[in-house]
C-alpha cells in the first residue's frame, strides 16, 4: 500500500509538473506570437478556389480549377522576402523599392504525405494586376488594388491550380538573427570564395558563418573560387543553386531549432525572429506549431522535396527569365494524385 500510494505521488507530482512545464511553454508562446506581423489576404469576389479569373476580353477566359479536390489537403505558402530593410552589415546589395521575394516554397499535406515544391524566383508569370508578364520574384511589391502577401498567393494559386491556406514570410534580416541566434551556420566550400557584390569572403573548408555570411552565401550571384592563385567565376551560379542553398539553409536551421531542449532558449530564439515574420491573418498559433512540427522532417526525409525543371528564355523586353520545361500544375497533380492514392491504400481516406 505505502509504494502504490508513493508511485501516486509521484505521477501526481509528475503531471504537475508537466503542466506547469506546459503553462510556461505556451505563455511563452502567446507572448512570441504577440510579436508577429499579420496581413491580411484578400481575395477578389470572383475568384473560386485560389484561381484568379481573366479579363473579359482575354481569349483565354478560363478560371482554373483546383487539381485535386480534396477535404484533407493543408497548404502553406512560404515566402523569404528580398527587402532591403534593416540590412545595416548587408551594403552592396543593390537597391530597390519595395520588397522582392527570394525564396518561394508551397507546401502541400495530404493525408500522410507532404510535399515541398521549390519555385524559381525568376520564373516567368503574369502579373494579376495588369495581366503584363514579369518575374514571380517582383509580385511581392503588389500594386495599388492588391497588397503584395496577396498577389504572390493568388499567383502561385494561379501557377500551381491549388487554394493556398495560408501564408507566412520571413524577412531575410531575420535570417540573419536566426543564425546568430542558434550560434552559426556551417558553409563548406572547396576553394575561397568571394562575391564583392554580395560581401561574401570565406576561406577554403568549413566555416561557422555569421547570420550576415550566410544571408551573403545564400544572396549569392557572381560567386568567384581562388583556383590557382587566380579568382575565377564558379561554373553554374543560377537561381537554382541559390535555391538549393536556401533549401539547405532551411533544412539544417529547422533540425537546430528542432534539438534545443529548453522552452526558454527556444522561446528567445523566436521572440529574436518573430519582428521579421508576417502570417496571414486567419493563421492561428496552432496553425504555426503545426507548420514548424511538419517542416522539420525536412531533416528526416518524410518530406518530399519537388523541383520544377526550368530552361533560360529572354522575353521581348530582353529580361532574363526561366521558364518551365514541365507545367508546374503537372509536378503537382502527379504528387497529390500519389498522395490520396497512399492515404486510400492506408486507410486515411474519407
Amino acid at each position: 500500500m505505502a509504494s502504490f500510494i508513493t508511485n501516486k505521488r509521484l505521477i501526481i507530482g509528475g503531471s504537475a509538473v508537466l503542466l506547469a512545464a506546459l503553462a510556461v511553454v505556451f505563455w511563452f508562446a502567446f507572448s512570441t506570437w504577440g510579436a508577429v506581423n499579420r496581413v491580411a489576404i484578400e481575395r477578389p469576389a470572383d475568384s473560386s478556389g485560389g484561381a484568379v479569373a481573366q479579363p473579359d476580353d482575354d481569349p483565354d477566359n478560363e478560371e482554373p480549377e483546383p487539381v485535386v479536390d480534396s477535404e484533407g489537403l493543408q497548404v502553406y505558402l512560404l515566402v523569404g522576402s528580398d527587402s532591403r530593410e534593416d540590412l545595416e552589415d548587408a551594403e552592396g546589395f543593390g537597391d530597390f523599392e519595395g520588397n522582392r521575394a527570394d525564396v518561394v516554397m508551397l507546401l502541400l499535406k495530404e493525408g500522410s504525405s507532404t510535399g515541398l515544391l521549390s519555385l524559381p524566383r525568376d520564373l516567368l508569370v503574369t502579373n494579376l494586376c495588369d495581366f503584363t508578364e514579369t518575374k514571380l520574384s517582383q509580385v511581392l511589391e503588389g500594386c495599388s488594388a492588391i497588397n503584395g502577401p496577396t498577389l504572390v498567393t493568388l499567383t502561385v494559386e494561379s501557377l500551381t491550380g491549388v487554394g493556398v491556406d495560408h501564408f507566412a514570410m520571413v524577412d531575410l534580416a531575420g535570417f540573419q538573427e536566426a543564425v546568430d541566434a542558434v550560434g552559426g551556420y556551417e558553409i563548406c566550400v572547396e576553394n575561397p570564395v568571394r562575391d564583392q557584390r554580395a560581401n561574401l569572403n570565406l576561406p577554403a573548408g568549413c566555416t561557422d558563418a555569421t547570420g550576415a555570411q550566410t544571408l551573403a552565401w545564400m544572396r549569392s550571384r557572381h560567386t568567384q573560387e581562388l583556383v590557382d592563385g587566380r579568382w575565377q567565376t564558379v561554373p553554374g551560379i543560377n537561381d537554382l543553386v541559390r535555391n538549393e542553398r536556401q533549401r539547405a539553409f532551411l533544412i539544417e536551421m529547422m533540425s537546430r531549432l528542432g534539438d534545443i531542449g529548453s522552452p526558454q532558449a527556444l522561446t528567445s530564439i523566436a521572440q529574436t525572429v518573430a519582428p521579421f515574420v508576417t502570417v496571414d491573418s486567419e493563421l492561428s498559433i496552432v496553425d504555426a506549431i503545426d507548420l514548424a512540427m511538419t517542416m522539420r522532417g525536412l531533416e528526416s526525409g518524410s518530406i518530399t522535396e519537388l523541383d520544377v525543371p526550368v530552361y533560360d528564355f529572354i522575353t521581348d523586353a530582353g529580361a532574363s527569365v526561366l521558364l518551365p520545361s514541365v507545367p508546374v500544375r503537372e509536378i503537382v497533380t502527379e504528387f497529390l494524385s500519389t498522395a490520396a492514392s497512399d492515404s486510400v491504400y492506408f486507410g486515411l481516406g474519407g
